[in-house]
């Protein structure tokens, strides 16, 4: 008895492992449930030797099962992802109606004593029997709903996103700019356009190796996103250049912006990376040049302002670089 019930209990243990790994925790030891097996198997004990009565030890696993499954289903809701939330939300849905069958089944063998007798223990037995099975394979569903939600999500990630930087690639980003001049079509509203190209980036290369070019540009990376607002997008360009949207920066908002990536990325000073075996031991550091452009109004294009503030990238690079310029 002790080890069927330890079974049934320790099915649900792992299950809320499950869920602890799609939610993608780092720490899947379940201390909750180590320590209900650990109560079963004392009270287990102590029932034996005290009051052996099936209904108590129904009643205890029973108990002990509930428990457990309520911290799966907290874990399924907390945790519950753009992409995942409808899935998670039907597990925990199960689960609860799992919860409320399970605490039914318990006070019905404890209180009431038809269900003590048969036939009804045994009808007791076969509803309990058939919701079980209906749990699991509700579970088994959830589960795959989830984890093809999570397979989803991660590959649009991958699409969208830079692997080296983790931020919105060239396509991506031109559709974060489309959609806010379209936006600023319809409201009136303005934004403005960052290019930036980090100066001399190919030393960084020649010095230090591939290595420290891709820690040096993570380090950019981190020191733009750093610099720019909470509502800025920033994207990849391609190679050492990189772009930021800025919705409703007018032109001097966006010079502030710019002038604090600039500043920000010439304050960083990154580790010489291990590998690299030439010019002794000074850190990586480099300067970045920012060209900027501002909507102006119904009839400006998309490719009008990505031409102005490449052609004020331009001209910040002509002029002696580490600079940031506007383009009228």
């Amino acid at each position: 008895m002790l080890l069927s019930d330890m079974l049934i209990l320790g099915s649900f243990i792992l299950l809320h492992v499950g869920a602890l790994e799609l939610s993608g925790r780092k720490n899947l030891f379940p201390r909750l449930g180590v320590a209900l097996l650990a109560s079963q198997v004392v009270a287990f004990a102590a029932m034996t030797s005290i009051h052996p009565h099936p209904a108590m030890r129904i009643a205890l696993i029973g108990a002990l099962v509930s428990i457990q499954v309520c911290e799966t289903i907290l874990l399924l809701l907390r945790g519950a992802k753009d992409r995942a939330r409808m899935p998670m939300y039907f597990c925990a849905t199960i689960l609860t109606g799992f919860i409320a069958v399970n605490i039914f089944r318990s006070l019905a063998v404890l209180f009431i004593p038809r269900f003590q007798r048969q036939p009804y223990a045994g009808d007791l037995v076969t509803i309990s029997f058939v919701v079980f099975i209906t749990v699991a394979l509700g579970i088994a569903f959830g589960f795959f709903w989830m984890t093809t939600a999570e397979l989803s999500a991660e590959l649009e990630k991958m699409a969208s996103t830079d692997p080296l930087t983790r931020i919105y690639n060239r396509r991506v980003f031109r559709e974060w700019c489309e959609r806010e001049i379209d936006k600023s079509r319809r409201k009136g509203s303005t934004f403005s356009l960052l290019m930036m190209d980090l100066d001399h980036f190919k030393q960084i290369n020649d010095r230090f190796g591939h290595i420290g070019g891709d820690e040096m540009l993570i380090g950019v990376v981190e020191k733009m996103q750093d610099s720019v607002r909470g509502i800025d997008i920033l994207g990849r360009w391609g190679g050492e250049e990189f772009v930021a949207l800025l919705p409703g920066a007018s032109q001097d908002a966006a010079l502030i912006v710019a002038q604090r990536v600039r500043i920000n990325i010439e304050k960083l000073l990154m580790k010489r990376p291990e590998g690299a075996s030439k010019q002794g031991g000074e850190p990586m550091r480099l300067t970045v040049s920012v060209g900027v452009a501002t909507y102006r109004g119904k009839a400006d294009q998309l490719e009008d302002i990505f031409q102005r503030a490449d052609t004020a990238l331009y001209r910040a690079k002509e002029g002696g670089r580490n600079q940031a310029l506007w383009m009228a």
